[in-house]
């Protein structure tokens, strides 16, 4: 497949409407392409389709933009890339379609509020005005994409396609998502979210099973004239709410994951994991903007550093790096961006290429739950009300990620398919809100395998529940609790006391133990001396304890080899150190004996994988702002005996020395923004 070895990639964003005459009359191929090669890059992201619908090359389906006066931008630009040995990937747009929403009203999206989506103004979720979106549910619809598909298949060749915005940015109401809803279920659209009714998250997991549909039908369209050209689908929605319908099931439909990100290092980390577990090829690609810190800042441009992290940061998960530049809107770019600061970044970087692996060392998986993606707390509301924000189903996760890199404990993030194949010594739950039967069949074998869970907040399977010996019951009225430590629990919660519990800035779940065979209570629970968000108060500015409860809030069940810590919150989103070192210490109880140990600082993560019989690491200085601080002194421990380290990629042996008989301590004396060190 032509993406193997393929890591340095660009694409020159050009959304631009044609009103003006100006706009894109200054194109100018040679130069965007000599600037390419002077780069480096491997492979060009061109577009056919942007969201205005307009053409960049001569349609016969829909309308060409009238600023490249008949100009086939895109057949040139494929024409000029292939010359110079760089591969292309052609961009079409799905879904948001100005064009298509303009020229046919019965294809557009219909809010719950009875809206198509131009008809808002100046808000969030797309909501600008500016976006003409359509359903990918209406069969005319459909005809359009294949007409549209088939036509740049049969007139070009490339290597690859990227079909964007495989996602619905709203709850669609339109004739033709009720009228499917009624034939496959036999029931009309529901209007209130309730995540305790059946029949409600029944039509949600049916909208994520629609998207998977639509998204494969788009990939067949393509496979059916050009079967070895790759796909990729939009895939960065995975990390939005439930109103996407973005889940794990579009992998179903690419050769490779990926898409575009604009958030920091961490989310980079994270998501990066993912891609990589669940992509059914490597290299997976990660998108972001030569803008900082998102294409909105159209003049500035980031820092050679961070833009060096997020090339590395991919690259060492086996990830590819996508470079999502913006064109002005006259068609001319800033050369100067790849003459100079991507070939000096791209010029570093590939020196690493021949060095990575997909397979990292890991002591813990995060799973990332596709079909969770919800706050169970917003029940018995209009869907109108719902909210976009990415709550626990998000926000959980990524802070287990935070405390684990900060800890220096080596973990991945996988999904569903990677559950019981998994050897991380333990899986974490972290506040997944909901676990379908076939997840639960994956989750037991990794089990039976003598693997080890860390659960937080909801215990969102029956199953789960007889595993540990506990029946739900419901959760406390009181947002702000406290989880006070049994003499069982003193070690784990060590700072904290039954006069001065942990706290937890939210509610708990609360359960009736049902069997405490092998069943050891770390924690139970505690409560304000009055309701939480009421006038009446024991202090002020505060809800101290002064409830205290038989309740369990913490646990640890055995079952066989396997270990299992369930908290009533997932504490691991707290804010203070010595709460989020309670998390760390349930983590490293249930790993046991850790693969490395490393000193190195909080915001520094280490990496390690083997690849020929070689084993690497990578250690990178993910700092969130420029400049980034250079760190020193930075060791790492490893059972390894007669080994020399070798800084890459000069080769540079740096000091190692044995700690005992098997312990082998490597020392880094300084890092700046990343090094890669072999073992031999």
């Amino acid at each position: 497949m032509w993406i193997e070895g393929n890591y340095r990639r660009n694409l020159m964003d050009m959304h631009i409407d044609d009103w003006n005459p100006e706009f894109l009359s200054k194109i100018n191929i040679a130069e965007y392409v000599n600037a390419l090669k002077s780069a480096n890059i491997q492979a060009a992201m061109v577009k056919g389709k942007p969201h205005t619908g307009l053409c960049y090359y001569p349609t016969k389906i829909g309308r060409m933009h009238k600023g490249l006066k008949e100009f086939d931008f895109f057949g040139n630009m494929i024409e000029k890339c292939h010359e110079n040995n760089i591969s292309v990937i052609a961009y079409f747009t799905q879904i948001f379609d100005n064009w298509a929403y303009e020229e046919h009203p019965d294809w557009r999206v219909i809010t719950a509020e009875g809206k198509n989506m131009r008809e808002y103004n100046g808000q969030p979720n797309f909501k600008t005005g500016r976006y003409g979106i359509v359903c990918p549910n209406n069969k005319e619809y459909r005809e359009y994409v294949k007409a549209c598909l088939t036509e740049m298949n049969t007139m070009y060749d490339f290597e690859g396609m990227f079909l964007d915005m495989t996602f619905w940015p709203e709850v669609c109401y339109c004739p033709s998502c009720r009228k499917r809803y009624k034939e496959e279920m036999g029931k009309e659209l529901p209007r209130t979210i309730d995540w305790n009714d059946f029949v409600w998250k029944e039509y949600v997991y049916k909208r994520d099973e629609w998207m998977a549909d639509y998204a494969k039908f788009a990939t067949k369209c393509v496979k059916s004239i050009k079967p070895k050209v790759t796909i990729e689908h939009q895939f960065s929605r995975i990390t939005g709410s439930w109103v996407d319908g973005s889940t794990e099931m579009l992998t179903e439909a690419v050769d490779y994951a990926g898409g575009d990100y604009y958030g920091g290092f961490l989310q980079q980390t994270f998501i990066n994991k993912y891609y990589k577990n669940v992509s059914p090829n490597l290299p997976f690609i990660y998108h972001t903007s030569r803008c900082d810190p998102e294409l909105i800042f159209h003049t500035t441009t980031k820092t050679e550093e961070e833009i060096m992290l997020h090339v590395i940061t991919a690259l060492v998960h086996n990830g590819a790096f996508l470079l999502v530049d913006a064109i002005n809107p006259d068609g001319s770019i800033v050369p100067e961006v790849y003459h100079d600061l991507m070939k000096r970044i791209y010029g570093k970087t590939s020196q690493y290429e021949k060095y990575i692996n997909g397979n990292l060392y890991h002591d813990a998986s995060i799973w990332f739950a596709s079909h969770a993606k919800y706050d169970p707390n917003e029940c018995n509301i209009d869907v109108v009300e719902k909210s976009f924000e990415p709550k626990y189903y998000m926000e959980s996760p990524v802070s287990a990620a935070s405390v684990m890199r900060e800890n220096n404990i080596p973990f991945e993030v996988i999904g569903t398919k990677n559950i019981s194949s998994d050897n991380a010594k333990v899986l974490v739950l972290s506040h997944v809100a909901n676990i379908r039967e076939e997840e639960m069949d994956e989750i037991e074998k990794y089990i039976k395998n003598g693997g080890n869970l860390y659960i937080s907040g909801p215990i969102a399977n029956d199953r789960l529940q007889k595993i540990l010996g506990v029946r739900v019951i419901g959760r406390t009225p009181h947002d702000f609790t406290y989880m006070s430590p049994t003499k069982f629990g003193e070690e784990l919660f060590d700072g904290f006391t039954r006069q001065t519990p942990l706290t937890v800035t939210m509610s708990q779940i609360e359960i009736e133990i049902i069997s405490d065979e092998n069943m050891t209570v770390l924690a139970t629970q505690t409560l304000p001396y009055t309701m939480t968000n009421t006038y009446e108060f024991a202090a002020i500015h505060s809800n101290p304890p002064g409830i205290y409860t038989n309740m369990s809030c913490a646990i640890l069940k055995e079952i066989g080899t396997s270990k299992i810590i369930w908290t009533a919150a997932p504490i691991e989103m707290s804010k203070p150190y010595m709460s989020r070192q309670v998390f760390k210490r349930m983590i490293q109880l249930l790993v046991g004996e850790p693969t490395f140990v490393s000193n190195a600082p909080k915001f520094v993560e280490v990496l390690s994988w083997n690849k020929e019989g070689t084993d690497y690491f990578a250690v990178i200085n993910e700092q969130e702002e420029s400049p980034i601080a250079p760190m020193y002194d930075i060791t790492i421990d490893i059972k390894k005996t007669n080994r020399k380290a070798y800084m890459l990629p000069n080769k540079e042996e740096i000091k190692t020395e044995m700690i005992g008989k098997d312990l082998m301590r490597i020392y880094l004396p300084k890092l700046e923004v990343f090094q890669m060190i072999a073992l031999k």
